[in-house]
């Protein structure tokens, strides 16, 4: 059995995925999408399914923060887990760490003063440069805006702050496949460096790494199963 559990960013939903699990479901995979409930008061965490298959591929998909926001358990047994512009810490140690923290204050403040729909709508398409924002996912994001958690997106936000220890849980022989943007305008790039090299150095089993040209910290446009496919086949 084949199997996906996915976990989306912050500001985000489960139906940032809709357009890629199509592909994965066509191949017979088992999917399913822990959903945060940034735009409800609905939230789900998936479990896996239990099977004696011994060919058994348990993948997580995690997508930025999202890494963080994914339970623990469904980590340690995975057999697989990808990241996409994924960070341990946000913050970067260098100068521009000053840079990075007066935004995310600016954020936060646009949140308690009850601005927080145009700070999404511009944090998103932001997000999707140089690509334009998905279509499918804009008619979804722009209507899910009007029932916004701002509770729960500002407690979340401000976990970006935290400076974490390398995740210690993870499995040492676990298979990575650490995908990086490589025009991501919300993610720094010290910061997604830090975490692949602490994988490399801590982890048996290197990270396999994907450098995707022409993408953003949102991706679009390309197809995720046949790269995920040919990494597996690799």
């Amino acid at each position: 059995m084949k199997q996906i559990i996915t976990q989306h960013g912050w500001g985000l939903n489960k139906h940032f995925w809709d357009d890629y699990k199509v592909d994965f479901l066509n191949n017979n995979w088992y999917w399913q999408d822990n959903e945060r409930g940034y735009f409800s008061t609905n939230n789900y965490q998936a479990k896996w399914i239990k099977t004696d298959s011994k060919k058994e591929i348990r993948m997580t998909l995690c997508h930025s923060y999202g890494f963080h926001l994914i339970q623990k358990k469904i980590l340690k047994e995975a057999t697989h887990i990808v990241l996409i512009n994924s960070f341990n810490n946000f913050l970067p140690v260098s100068n521009k760490r000053n840079f990075i923290l007066k935004s995310l204050k600016r954020m936060e403040t646009k949140i308690i003063k009850g601005e927080p729909k145009d700070m999404l709508k511009e944090f998103i398409h932001r997000s999707f440069m140089p690509n334009d924002l998905n279509n499918s996912f804009k008619n979804i994001f722009y209507k899910s805006l009007e029932s916004l958690n701002k509770t729960l997106l500002l407690s979340d936000l401000k976990q970006l702050y935290i400076s974490r220890d390398f995740p210690a849980f993870l499995k040492k022989d676990c298979k990575i496949i650490f995908i990086k943007s490589e025009n991501d305008l919300i993610l720094d790039d010290e910061s997604n460096n830090n975490f692949f090299d602490s994988l490399n150095k801590q982890l048996y089993r290197k990270p396999i790494l994907i450098k995707l040209a022409e993408q953003g910290h949102c991706l679009n446009n390309l197809n995720l199963y046949e790269i995920i496919q040919n990494t597996l086949n690799g």
